[in-house]
């Protein structure tokens, strides 16, 4: 009896596996909107531009480029061009060096070419009755001063500062101008008022007769011997997005987890763009070196909305005093809003 008990137990546990639902493994798809550029070219392209210039300059017996080149990509001083090349404007010098006497811009394509455009004497070291070099391509003949219209918005008294608007093409690449509708005539000399001048080419004209700077000329990147800045007022100055980086997600709280991290780095690299192509590209300004190192050092507010405001400081290349200062708010999907560039307050 015990034995038929026996098998049928062993005959009924074929006909109930039968009976149990199969469900097919299903694959987990990954995060949505990742690039799908590469993530090397950024190091590819740097070590070509450094290697470039050391070719250029003699080889390393006689010349180095700055650390910034030695070190990782992401904290190199470049600019990402909307044909997906890459810009790098570095300094170098003799071996050993404390001060750098030579100024090198390449450009490296997605194939791996490099364009010298500028090798020579640091641009702001070069006095105005001296030869530029053969291979300078920008031309630096100053615009003529303009007065634009613009809808403001009165702030607190704050000195006015005077803008001259540059071809925003070759300025900023990635920044949509923003359309003045008529309002409020702002002249481009220095006028006690609360108004508020915006320009694509930046340059300050102080009151103060001994802080004077001068203007930026027209192009991308120009030989000036000092930094220029835009005074922006605080009634904050949309800027567009960058078409090719993906936004990230948000919860009530925020961006959270991994891509907290993630966005907090992409939002550093943004507003520090941001700040260089305003005030004249990597041949007129450099802000502070917090920028360019890790993102949870760098000068900056997360806000209850998800974005994170950026407030740091910034000057010719090789300063010592910071002379511009930038307030730069950057959203989850990447909306960029700069609500000050100018003096230090």
């Amino acid at each position: 009896m015990r034995q038929i008990i026996v098998g049928s137990c062993s005959l009924m546990i074929p006909l109930l596996l039968g009976i149990l639902p199969i469900q097919a493994q299903t694959s987990v798809p990954g995060p949505a909107g990742r690039s799908q550029t590469d993530p090397f070219f950024l190091t590819r392209a740097k070590n070509l531009a450094r290697q470039a210039a050391e070719r250029q300059n003699g080889g390393l017996n006689f010349y180095r480029a700055e650390p910034s080149m030695y070190g990782p990509a992401i904290n190199s001083p470049h600019i990402e061009n909307q044909d997906s090349s890459v810009t790098f404007t570095f300094t170098g010098g003799s071996p050993g060096f404390t001060t750098p006497t030579i100024e090198t811009i390449a450009i490296v394509s997605p194939t791996g070419n490099v364009t010298l455009t500028y090798n020579g004497p640091l641009r702001s070291a070069v006095s105005p009755t001296q030869q530029q070099p053969t291979d300078f391509r920008i031309s630096v003949s100053p615009p003529p001063r303009q007065s634009i219209l613009i809808p403001t918005t009165p702030p607190p008294v704050q000195p006015t500062v005077a803008v001259q608007p540059t071809n925003r093409a070759s300025v900023l690449p990635t920044l949509r101008p923003v359309s003045p509708p008529p309002a409020a005539l702002i002249s481009s000399q220095p006028q006690p008022s609360s108004a508020v001048v915006i320009g694509t080419g930046p340059a300050i004209t102080p009151t103060s007769p001994a802080a004077v700077a001068p203007s930026l000329p027209t192009g991308g990147l120009s030989e000036v011997p000092s930094v220029s800045a835009v005074l922006v007022s605080p009634s904050v100055v949309p800027i567009s997005p960058r078409p090719t980086l993906p936004s990230i997600a948000t919860t009530q709280g925020g961006v959270q987890g991994i891509d907290a991290d993630l966005f907090l780095s992409r939002a550093k690299n943004i507003a520090r763009q941001t700040a260089i192509n305003v005030n004249g590209g990597l041949g007129n300004y450099r802000p502070e070196a917090s920028m360019f190192g890790p993102a949870a050092t760098a000068p900056h507010v997360k806000n209850s909305d998800g974005s994170i405001t950026f407030r740091f400081s910034g000057g010719i290349p090789g300063y010592t005093i910071p002379s511009v200062e930038t307030i730069v708010t950057v959203a989850p999907n990447n909306a960029v809003t700069l609500t000050y560039n100018g003096p230090i307050r």
